[in-house]
């Protein structure tokens, strides 16, 4: 089956994805979901609109997680000891600028935050008090040539940024920009070894590609040439991450391992953990407790691996990838932890 998105796709209800779900409705979950169109967010109570939380007092910039949100068009952080919400609002509401922000990172200068919007088709640069800087890459602006329906994003060793794409002339790669988003080519090409529909590229020893329509966790090495796949997973591999002791995380969207999915490294299923009252599971990231972080349409939850809700963090958002901002340069920030 093609799953390949439609971004003219317009929806009028609201569902949560679900396996017993009459199969038209689901193939339509899955080509919104893959196309950056929200159907899944239900009302609820999501953290209010505002300026972000952090003092100006000096110091350096501390760890913290940063999760997008399409829902009201923001990225959060939250803390990466114990996943609770620190500020609602560390890039605020950005309608003008952001439609389906996936994933945020720290600049190769440490001093910005880079956000991949699928919709929108580029990579947008905040600086560190969330105010917008402008279009990052494709240098230029907007080139779908280049990037079209993109979704997760990484930096290389040497500070070039790799961005997936998923549809467009340039479908089924990871493109690559150099420290000025200057385009390059692609780091992982068209297609290479089978990779369909691209959703993160993270490094785990080697470069780890989930591709939503190939079925499969893709392995690259340091130049972007095909290795081999870790494994194959049904069906809809979207955030990759490490867990402490090594294992490999996914946040699998749908199908018969719909939830967050922990394989070794030579690719061996350890668990599918998913609690029965969420679906839909993008983001992974471990907690040092054990416990996972994960997002879905409707929030951000900690569940273990037992499969089971320990608590949802923030309801009511549509919560994309979970990126851990550490190591940055002294900045003109001191974040205040919210009880």
């Amino acid at each position: 089956m093609n799953r390949r998105g439609n971004r003219a796709l317009c929806w009028s209800f609201i569902v949560v994805v679900s396996l017993a779900l009459p199969s038209a409705a689901q193939d339509g979950i899955l080509a919104a979901e893959e196309a950056g169109i929200d159907i899944g967010t239900p009302a609820g109570d999501a953290p209010p609109l505002g300026t972000h939380d952090f003092d100006h007092r000096g110091g350096a910039l501390p760890d913290f997680l940063l999760i997008p949100e399409s829902t009201n068009k923001r990225v959060m952080a939250f803390d990466p000891a114990t996943g609770n919400l620190i500020d609602a609002d560390f890039i605020p509401a950005d309608d003008v600028n952001l439609s389906t922000p996936v994933c945020a990172i720290l600049s190769s200068t440490d001093d910005s935050i880079l956000v991949a919007d699928q919709i929108e088709d580029v990579v947008q640069e905040y600086d560190l008090e969330g105010n917008y800087i402008g279009v990052f890459a494709p240098a230029g602006g907007v080139n779908t040539a280049i990037l079209d329906n993109i979704r997760g994003i990484s930096l290389r060793d040497n500070g070039n940024l790799l961005v997936t794409v998923g549809s467009g002339a340039n479908a089924d790669a990871v493109a690559e920009f150099d420290t000025d988003g200057n385009y390059l080519g692609n780091f992982v090409a068209n297609g290479a070894g089978g990779l369909d529909s691209p959703f993160d590229v993270t490094l785990i020893g080697n470069w780890m590609v989930g591709g939503i329509t190939s079925d499969a966790i893709h392995m690259y090495d340091a130049t972007g040439a095909y290795l081999s796949d870790l494994t194959a997973i049904d069906s809809f591999p979207e955030q990759v991450a490490e867990a402490g002791n090594g294992n490999i995380l996914v946040g699998n969207f749908s199908g018969s391992q719909q939830g967050v999915v922990e394989f070794q490294t030579d690719g061996t299923l350890v668990g599918v953990y998913a609690p029965a009252s969420l679906g839909g599971y993008r983001g992974a990231y471990e907690l040092p407790n054990g416990n996972i972080l994960t997002t879905t349409g409707d929030g951000v939850h900690e569940i273990d691996r037992s499969g089971n809700l320990v608590e949802t963090k923030v309801s009511g958002v549509s919560a994309r990838f979970i990126e851990l901002i550490s190591g940055a340069v002294p900045v003109e920030l001191l974040a205040i932890a919210v009880e």
